[in-house]
């Protein structure tokens, strides 16, 4: 046979073989439109596991939104309280730290013995020192902005990242003072502050009661939340510290005992004892760290929301010359 037609003979074979044995990849299932997952999501005959694999691709999608839809429908279908972390991760996503919150509060209150019961309470306290947003707008751009009596580099229009508490925001422009606002803002809130000669006679908005004690509740719901992590991470660095206080006397006597008879299996022992010790100290080490940080961080911001609350009280009486000093 000549060795041109040998050889397509040959690629004919291989073409054959391939055709025969090798399948050809399927293509990915196309992602539902809006109309198509709110279909989905309200058939009888779709199942827990078909709504949470197309809350998945959702999400890698970055789909959040529907994403969280077909969570929540999984878990109407399922009750499986872990999937509330996943709905958590889809609003931090989208900029809710309080929807995110909520999601991880329920998913503790579902589920009272969580495995990970300590890292969800770290995250929630996380969470709840996420800045917030301040917008400031002037009917001219360019105006200089005082927070709290202290300006900022920023000029109008601008957005502020604050601390979650009571803020007072002077503009200033040509000389003089355009327009003070007080107001109160949440973790990851956003708040627009439009200072035109429309909107600057509105300098504070005084709270009714029923507001001020949703203040309180929130501030004192927060406190607890905070306590409660920092009681918890400082738990398991206490255990981890005497555990690995435990494990390093252990490997201790395994070395005086290598020492009086070595052998392999007592060195092996000894190792392991060691690694097992090192491991427990840097877990209390971590923790450790992570509950002074917690602690001292929402110490301090306690702390700069009453200079806050004092500085306010200040403005109003003294007028803006107070204000303006710096």
């Amino acid at each position: 046979m000549r060795p041109v037609a040998l050889a397509l003979l040959l690629l004919a074979l291989a073409g054959q073989a391939n055709a025969q044995g090798v399948p050809e990849p399927t293509e990915a299932p196309s992602l539902p439109s809006d109309a198509e997952l709110a279909e989905f999501l309200v058939d009888p005959s779709t199942t827990a596991a078909e709504a949470y694999q197309v809350g998945v691709r959702l999400f890698e999608a970055r789909r959040y939104e529907g994403a969280e839809s077909a969570w929540l429908r999984a878990y109407a279908l399922g009750r499986d309280p872990t999937l509330f972390v996943a709905v958590a991760d889809t609003r931090q996503r989208r900029g809710d730290e309080p929807g995110a919150v909520a999601m991880l509060e329920q998913y503790l209150a579902e589920r009272s013995d969580a495995p990970d019961r300590a890292s969800i309470e770290a995250r929630i306290a996380t969470l709840l020192q996420s800045p917030a947003v301040l917008v400031v707008r002037s009917e001219q751009p360019g105006h200089a902005i005082l927070l709290d009596g202290i300006p900022v580099e920023n000029k109008t229009p601008a957005e502020l990242e604050v601390e979650p508490g009571t803020h007072v925001v002077v503009v200033v422009g040509e000389g003089k003072q355009v327009g003070e606002k007080a107001v109160q803002v949440g973790y990851g809130e956003t708040r627009e502050l439009d200072f035109t000669p429309a909107t600057t006679s509105e300098v504070t908005v005084e709270q009714s009661e029923e507001t001020k004690l949703q203040a309180q509740l929130a501030v004192e719901k927060e406190d607890t939340t905070i306590r409660r992590a920092v009681i918890s991470t400082g738990s398991i660095s206490a255990a981890a510290l005497v555990t690995g206080t435990v494990l390093g006397f252990l490997a201790y006597r395994e070395q005086q005992d290598y020492r009086d008879n070595p052998t392999k299996e007592t060195a092996d022992k000894g190792e392991r004892l060691a690694l097992f010790a090192d491991i427990s100290f840097g877990l209390a080490a971590l923790s450790a760290v992570t509950s002074f940080t917690l602690f001292m961080t929402h110490k301090n911001r306690r702390k700069r929301e009453r200079e806050v609350a004092r500085l306010q009280i200040e403005t109003r009486g003294a007028g803006a010359t107070a204000t303006l000093k710096f």
